[in-house]
């Protein structure tokens, strides 16, 4: 996803004033640093040191597990993550681990209507953690 719209679709439901967020797993992120892997800076707050908080636009559900990449391609699919944790998780469908935690990607109750087709995350114990739980929200109400 490209800068402009990634940035579009964290303040869709961040909000634009919202510059840190934690992703589903609790790591920090920075709203700036979209794609920075590189950027270490002091969180406000925080213990004062620098850490990388860049993030990437994750697939819930893989891309790889569609008939083609335009059907992966719709919001309720989306997870703004840490760019570490997105990459640890991969392509691994519909189980995966994050630092040794389990975690399982699920049909989205919160989407009412599952012609939207969203997906969500919960843990090993049935919770749900993505932003579609975390801000009682989804694209298409």
């Amino acid at each position: 996803m490209d800068r402009e719209k990634a940035l579009k679709f964290w303040d869709e439901i961040y909000g634009p004033n919202n510059k840190w967020q934690v992703d589903c797993f609790g790591v920090w992120m920075y709203r700036d640093d979209y794609g920075d892997v590189d950027t270490k800076r002091a969180r406000p707050n925080g213990d004062g040191k620098k850490y990388s908080y860049g993030w990437e636009i994750d697939h819930i559900r893989p891309k790889s597990d569609f008939d083609n990449e335009s059907n992966a391609n719709f919001k309720n699919n989306y997870e703004p993550m840490h760019w570490q944790n997105n990459r640890d998780k991969g392509d691994q469908y519909p189980q995966f681990f994050i630092d040794n935690k389990k975690y399982i990607v699920v049909k989205c109750s919160i989407c009412k209507n599952h012609s939207l087709r969203g997906y969500g995350i919960e843990n090993d114990e049935g919770k749900r953690i993505d932003w579609k739980y975390k801000t009682n929200s989804y694209f298409g109400k």
